[in-house]
């Protein structure tokens, strides 16, 4: 019954993760696509408006928005990696949980309710570990386009007060949406390493936990 309810557990998990990957792919495009959408509309806007009032030269301004657009493609690059890593940890865990799963059959009648309590245990951690890592990641994409769209509104007062723009007050607010896309890089970089390195330890915990139940299996 245990391990009926077991087998259950698990195939509602490798559901839920084919959903979260599904998910996490599917925010990260229409993500990509609004901002590029919207960097391409305000471009073509904005620069209209300012050959018409003569407010700043088109050579200025193409090379500040060029720059703009480059930091938001390195973001876009990061949120890509990261959804790329996010979409291997689920892969790896859900192969474990899989080898666990028909290792079941093998395991002695002495053994087998405390590998099947394992299993559970294992499965209840996977499930936890991606809805916590798929909350993570559509916060990121959430706070991405919260930036772009923050941006874009001052784009929009950029276009409506086109006539009396100034270059410095433009230079600063293009300069200040790099720092901030550089900033949002580093923290995403960081985050991917944290996340590597809590993979890592997984991993070792189960080679260590591996080489234990061999140990037992050998000495029973």
């Amino acid at each position: 019954m245990a391990e009926t309810v077991l087998y259950e557990e698990a195939l509602n998990a490798m559901h839920a993760a084919l959903d979260a990957a599904g998910c996490v792919v599917r925010e990260f495009h229409e993500t990509a696509e609004h901002a590029q959408s919207a960097f391409c509309d305000y471009n073509a806007a904005l620069r209209q408006s300012l050959a018409q009032y003569h407010s700043v030269r088109h050579k200025d301004f193409d090379k500040m928005f060029k720059n703009a657009v480059e930091a938001q493609k390195r973001c876009e690059t990061e949120l890509s990696l990261s959804v790329c890593q996010f979409l291997s940890e689920q892969t790896e865990l859900s192969q474990e949980v899989l080898r666990e799963l028909t290792s079941l059959p093998k395991v002695e009648q002495a053994q087998h309710a405390r590998r099947v309590a394992e299993v559970a245990a294992l499965t209840k951690k996977f499930v936890e570990l991606q809805h916590k890592r798929r909350e993570e990641l559509l916060q990121l994409f959430r706070d991405f386009r919260a930036e772009q769209e923050a941006f874009s509104a001052q784009l929009r007062t950029c276009i409506a007060k086109a006539k009396e723009l100034r270059l410095k007050d433009l230079k600063a607010m293009f300069e200040k949406f790099q720092r901030d896309s550089e900033e949002r890089i580093r923290q995403t970089q960081a985050r991917r390493r944290e996340v590597a390195e809590m993979l890592q330890r997984f991993k070792l915990q189960r080679l260590k936990h591996s080489k234990t139940v061999h140990h037992v299996r050998e000495n029973a």
